[in-house]
């Protein structure tokens, strides 16, 4: 089964990091990390970038991504953007190495050069609140824009190799037990593990005894009772964290889990550790403390 454009889309994990400007003489650009790739954008000038095989001729107004291995020496007369972005699907390749590089887009008198590009060097130089989420979102329309016209045709894509349908299920489960917060779905789940929507939904339930994002929304509130038990993270806070937008939904889905409010979660953990330490001081108090914590966690 192919992999078009969309469907990657829908299941990228982005990641975005080291964008500044880059104008100073004799500025080397080092090779990127395993995973990562060059992003350029020439801000102004026409010159080449040393460094690979042949020089590469590049003129103001254009994006490019360049492998990894790559050492870089702009031409004294450019002025670039320059960062390194990668792009990972949840069967865990990179997009990238799905894509012939270097790739170059002219992108001359676009939004992307006036706007975009430089709204990512200020967040990226303020590193405040909210920089790497606003970096992180402007990266993902850059990818998006640089490989819409290069993507291959979907029955080019060879698909990731998994040995069995047993496999493929266990990668999901990890996958979604490691990291709960990422946004899923159904069509992005099934893509990872290499069958159709509805193969995949008929055999993650008949193996699991639960649908996948049932599975997803179980694992969201064992570890949402876990943040509320174990630190004084606020509740609006642990609602972003585990993905989702809204608070009054998060709180739905963990009285529904938990038979109790969220805010009372973290109050009776609270009493509950008080209670537990006094007790486990006296005679006979960890047997009782194991009668009693159960039914000051009983579902109402």
């Amino acid at each position: 089964m192919g992999l078009t454009l969309d469907q990657a889309l829908g299941q990228l994990d982005i990641t975005a990091i080291a964008f500044r400007r880059v104008e100073l003489p004799e500025t080397v650009l080092a090779p990127a990390a395993p995973g990562l790739v060059h992003f350029i954008a020439v801000l102004g000038g026409s010159g080449t970038l040393d460094g690979a095989p042949e020089p590469i001729p590049v003129t103001e107004g254009e994006l490019l991504l360049l492998p990894e291995q790559m050492e870089l020496r702009p031409s004294p007369e450019l002025v670039l953007a320059h960062g390194l972005l990668g792009a990972t699907l949840l069967d865990g390749r990179s997009l990238f190495a799905l894509l012939p590089l270097p790739h170059r887009l002219n992108a001359a008198g676009t939004e992307l050069l006036t706007g975009a590009i430089p709204e990512m060097l200020r967040e990226s130089a303020h590193g405040g609140a909210g920089s790497a989420a606003i970096v992180t979102c402007l990266a993902r329309r850059l990818v998006t824009t640089l490989v819409r016209d290069a993507w291959p045709k979907p029955d080019e894509i060879s698909p990731a190799g998994v040995a069995s349908q047993q496999e493929r299920l266990g990668k999901i489960v990890d996958l979604l037990k490691k990291d709960p917060a990422r946004e899923y779905t159904l069509d992005g789940l099934a893509q990872a593990a290499g069958m159709s929507r509805t193969v995949f939904h008929r055999l993650f339930t008949r193996t699991y005894g639960s649908s996948p994002l049932a599975m997803l929304r179980e694992f969201r509130m064992k570890r949402a009772q876990a943040l509320l038990s174990e630190t004084d993270m606020p509740i609006k806070t642990i609602t972003a964290r585990l993905g989702y937008r809204s608070r009054s939904h998060f709180w739905k889905l963990f009285k529904d889990a938990h038979g109790i409010d969220p805010s009372n979660s973290a109050c009776r953990a609270g009493v509950d550790d008080i209670f537990s330490r006094e007790l486990s001081q006296t005679a006979g108090g960890p047997r009782l403390i194991g009668q009693i914590q159960p039914l000051l966690w009983r579902k109402s």
